[in-house]
């Protein structure tokens, strides 16, 4: 392949990673949040055959602030980020990161075990597994006649 073939295929990779990126990061739920005020975070979600796993991207918030709850099959997660103060600055020129309160309400795939739930948050991730609930074996169901 000559060099000018090469480096063309070199960009369009490049040009298709960072429109990945940019259309993951205007999904609609974080574009209009409905039922949240302040910004959302990035989430995935994942399932195996015994587990639910939510991945949040929450750099910066101090892990006190976090709080994770389950009501049915909503898993909501909320918390504060905030950057340290810097009296010296006279000037901003650019500013991405998003600050203050957030709240994410997630419907999760199947029913989840609210017992055997279990959440981590190291290097700026929030990892939540959550158990599927077990469904019966074949259940016999008993039918009444009618008149």
């Amino acid at each position: 392949m000559d060099p000018f073939s090469k480096k063309l295929l070199e960009e369009l990779e490049q040009m298709q990673q960072q429109t990945g990126r940019i259309l993951r990061s205007m999904s609609l739920s974080r574009m209009m949040p409905m039922e949240a005020e302040g910004w959302q975070p990035a989430v995935d979600i994942y399932e195996s055959e015994t587990s639910v796993y939510v991945y949040a991207e929450l750099a910066g918030v101090v892990n006190d602030s976090l709080r994770v709850t389950v009501d049915g099959q909503r898993l909501g997660i909320s918390g504060v980020r905030q950057l340290p103060s810097h009296q010296s600055i006279a000037c901003i020129h650019q500013l991405e990161i998003e600050l203050g309160t957030f709240q994410r309400t997630l419907t999760l795939p199947s029913a989840v075990e609210v017992e055997g739930i279990e959440s981590t948050y190291a290097n700026g991730i929030l990892m939540v597994t959550l158990p599927k609930r077990i469904r019966k074996g074949k259940v016999q169901i008993r039918i009444t006649p009618g008149e």
